[in-house]
């Protein structure tokens, strides 16, 4: 699978993001799918797995021939049975920071329209957190046999300046299974 995004901030210029799933493998026992992240002439590799609670971010690596690190607690960023109103705690990392996010399924039948097409009956995650140095709100909109057509975050840096923000947006503009 293979998925391309436009990535917009309202802070700099628009990025191309390209996420293309490798062969799956096995890490410390467990069956995961890497999937490959070209962003700005950065590469990143996140190995994730699926099982019957869910889908998880297990380990991450710095490039293809780098070892894995395995991420402790596994990031859920689907929580199964899917259904509307269910939530689940993640931590996350945002930037160097770690943040506390509680997801909530607000919706099961968005209609989401992108440079892809328009998807139906979309499965939407909101995601709020916040720490010492920084909030998060977020949105992820996935779509079946798909997965995140859409994402839009906001991250607010709390400083002594005051506080400084950025959204991204990231829209898929082609998808290839």
């Amino acid at each position: 699978m293979r998925w391309e995004y436009d990535v917009f901030s309202d802070q700099g210029a628009t990025k191309k993001l390209l996420i293309t799933n490798l062969a799956p493998r096995e890490v410390s026992g467990a069956k995961v799918t890497p999937r490959k992240q070209e962003l700005g002439g950065a590469t990143f590799i996140e190995l994730m797995k699926k099982d019957e609670t869910g889908i998880y971010r297990y380990a991450e690596q710095k490039g293809e021939q780098a070892p894995p690190s395995l991420i402790t607690p596994m990031e859920c960023h689907l929580r199964f049975p899917i259904a509307e109103g269910s939530s689940w705690k993640m931590a996350a990392k945002v930037g160097n920071s770690t943040v506390n996010l509680s997801l909530t399924i607000e919706s099961l039948s968005d209609f989401v329209k992108v440079p892809a097409g328009v998807f139906k009956e979309c499965v939407k995650v909101k995601q709020v957190g916040e720490n010492d140095a920084i909030s998060v709100l977020g949105y992820e909109w996935y779509a079946p046999k798909v997965g995140v057509v859409k994402s839009l975050v906001t991250i607010k840096q709390k400083s002594q300046e005051g506080p400084k923000s950025e959204t991204r947006t990231y829209q898929l503009v082609s998808f290839k299974p």
